[in-house]
C-alpha cells in the first residue's frame, strides 16, 4: 500500500497525463518521483499556510525570551518551531471582537524568528507543520495535487507546452475553496456580542 504522500504525487503526475505511477516517492530514484520529492515541500507548505484549517490547528504556550524587549513591546517569545502560520494571540475570550484582540508582531531575533506582544504568558493558536500525512482530509489532499501538479509540470512535460500546469493551478483555487469551506464547517462558531452601538440603542 503507497504512502499518502505517495498517492499525493501520483494523483499530480495524473493530472499531466503521466500514466506511470511512483512506488514509493520517499525512497524510489526515478525523474518523477525526484521532481515530485523536489516540489513536495513548497508545495505543501504552501496550501498548509492558505487557510487555518481545522486539521493544522494548534494551541501552545510560548517560550519568554525576554521582558521589555524594546520600547515598543512588553515581551518577546519564541516563534514555535512547528509554526507555520501565527492566527492569534489568545485575550482569554473565545469570541474576539475588534477591542479585545491582543495586538503582536512577528521580527527576527538572534536565533530565529520572534513574537513580540504586550500580553503576559501569551497563548498562540496556529496553523501547525504536519508530517503525518495520513490524516490529510481527501479534499484537502485532491487540492494539494493539482498545487504540486502545477510545480512539476515544466520538469514533468518538457516545459509545459500545451499550459497544463496553468489549467492544475486554476482547478486548485477552486479544489483549495471547497476543502476550506469543508474545514470551516468543521465546527460550531458562538454567535458574535453585539456591539456597544447596538446595545446602546436598545
Amino acid at each position: 500500500m503507497s504512502t499518502p504522500n505517495t498517492e499525493t504525487c501520483n494523483l499530480a503526475l495524473g493530472h499531466l497525463g503521466v500514466s506511470q505511477t511512483i512506488s514509493d516517492v520517499n525512497t524510489e530514484r526515478s525523474p518523477s518521483a525526484l521532481v515530485c520529492r523536489r516540489f513536495w515541500d513548497m508545495a505543501f507548505k504552501e496550501a498548509l499556510r492558505d487557510f487555518p484549517w481545522s486539521f493544522a490547528n494548534k494551541i501552545a504556550a510560548l517560550g519568554l525570551i525576554e521582558e521589555d524587549p524594546n520600547e515598543e513591546w512588553s515581551f518577546s517569545y519564541q516563534y514555535p518551531p512547528d509554526c507555520m502560520s501565527a492566527l492569534k494571540i489568545q485575550s482569554g475570550i473565545r469570541n474576539d471582537s475588534r477591542d479585545t484582540r491582543v495586538p503582536y508582531k512577528i521580527s527576527t531575533g538572534d536565533s530565529g524568528l520572534v513574537i513580540y506582544t504586550d500580553k503576559e504568558d501569551a497563548i498562540l493558536e496556529y496553523t501547525k507543520e504536519i508530517t503525518n500525512y495520513g490524516i490529510l482530509p481527501q479534499d484537502f489532499q485532491a487540492a494539494l495535487s493539482l498545487l504540486l501538479a502545477f510545480y512539476i509540470a515544466p520538469s514533468v512535460t518538457g516545459g509545459d507546452p500545451f499550459q497544463l500546469g496553468t489549467r492544475a493551478y486554476k482547478a486548485y483555487l477552486l479544489s483549495i475553496a471547497k476543502a476550506q469551506v469543508n474545514s470551516y464547517n468543521e465546527q460550531q462558531e458562538e454567535e458574535q456580542p453585539e456591539s456597544e452601538f447596538i446595545r446602546s440603542r436598545e
